[in-house]
């Protein structure tokens, strides 16, 4: 398979925003936005990005977050070219498939050239409702065992084991 998109998760794929789970869960968004300085990346999740944007292959968070969270969050890691599916930009939210479908639109990728990457079981779930290739991001999982149960077509403990999955499928 050509690898031309992948479309990823935010919270606990990309950033580790645990300190903000609470505020997020009530909805707090300015609280919320206060602690984005605080949230760390995954080790190795700036280089992936830089190195999928230098093989022209495109990138997508898709998230269950309102956009001006998700483009804060970007915007702090200075992480620049990466196109998002929010919150409301869809009418259904994961596991449908919606948001993928629209990641993959806006990526203009089909989805047998693309992969999906997320630390929770809906968003395996909504990979195989999409057609994409999934991988759980075992890293920033909160529930392992759940996202191991889920089935994704691959799983990977580190960024790097995702690097290699990805460069292997390309």
């Amino acid at each position: 398979m050509q690898l031309h998109g992948v479309l990823i998760d935010l919270d606990l794929t990309l950033v580790d925003s645990q300190i903000a789970a609470a505020a997020r869960k009530s909805r707090r968004w300015p609280a919320v936005y206060e602690m984005i300085p605080r949230f760390t990346r995954y080790d190795g999740v700036s280089e992936l990005l830089v190195e999928l944007s230098e093989s022209d292959i495109g990138v997508c968070v898709v998230t269950s977050s309102p956009s001006k969270y998700c483009s804060l969050v970007l915007e702090h890691f200075e992480w620049r070219g990466i196109k998002k599916v929010c919150y409301h930009d869809t009418s259904r939210r994961k596991p449908d498939p919606d948001p993928l479908l629209r990641g993959l639109q806006l990526l203009e990728v089909q989805s047998q050239h693309a992969i999906s990457v997320g630390d929770d079981p809906i968003d395996t779930v909504a990979a195989r409702r999409a057609g994409i290739f999934s991988v759980g991001a075992l890293w920033g999982a909160l529930d392992r065992e759940a996202l191991i149960a889920s089935k994704p077509d691959a799983l990977c403990a580190t960024v790097t084991d995702l690097r290699t999955l990805m460069f292997e499928r390309s």
